[in-house]
Order: structure tokens, then sequence, then C-alpha cells
């Protein structure tokens, strides 16, 4: 299936639209130039999991962004949906530590978030 880029934009742009925040305090709150920002709301680049993190910290409502994800499990809360951005990207790394293309960590997201028998880290380690 994988991430629809122009709903996701969309939505992005809608919840910062909902908080009242402009593109430019996205950007500093998330640690990216605000070209970037307006790059992810128009669909032509999808965010890693520290901005997400950050804009989910900021009031961005997971399910509003990731609906199709929110609506496959009911296992989904903040922190399961935290724990799934980290460790596709740590698991989405070549040998230098760099992180691989930004469809195959989508990918990989939302295959841990929507596939019931894929434990987090997280979860494993309890």
């Amino acid at each position: 299936m994988g991430l629809d880029r122009q709903r996701f934009g969309q939505a992005l742009s809608s919840e910062r639209k909902r908080l009242n925040l402009q593109v430019n305090d996205v950007a500093d709150a998330c640690g990216i130039k605000p070209g970037t920002q307006y790059l992810y709301e128009q669909g032509k680049r999808v965010p890693n999991a520290d901005y997400l993190e950050q804009v989910f910290d900021l009031g961005f409502r997971p399910h509003i962004l990731l609906p199709s994800a929110t609506q496959t499990n009911d296992r989904f809360d903040l922190q399961h949906l935290r724990s799934a951005f980290i460790q596709a990207d740590q698991e989405c790394r070549d040998k230098e530590g760099r992180l691989l293309d930004l469809e195959l960590r989508l990918a990989r997201f939302i295959d841990l978030i929507t596939t019931t028998d894929l434990p987090l880290q997280s979860e494993s380690n309890q």
C-alpha cells in the first residue's frame, strides 16, 4: 500500500493550520528549513521519524496524518507510533549508518504498525 504523499501533505498542512501555526513555527520546532516544511506539505518529500515525533509533540494528531495505519489496528497510541518510527529509522540504515531511501523507511514503518505479529523492539524488551 504505502503512503499517499499528497494526502499526507494535505493533512500536515491542515493540522498546522488547525493549531494556528505558521510554516516557520513548525520548521523551527522541528529543526528543519521552512522550504523543507513546504515540500512536506506539498507531498514532494516525506519526513523522518524525528520530525514526526516533533509534530506529534506540537499537537498534530497521528490519526489525521496516518489514518490508514491508525484505523487498521486498535493497539495504537502515541508511544507505539513513536517506537515504530524510531525502530524503522534504526533498521533502515546502510553499513555506514546513513538512512536509506524514505520510501523504504516508510514501508517498514507501515509494516511495523499494521502487522500485529511484528513486535516493536521496546515491546519485545519488556
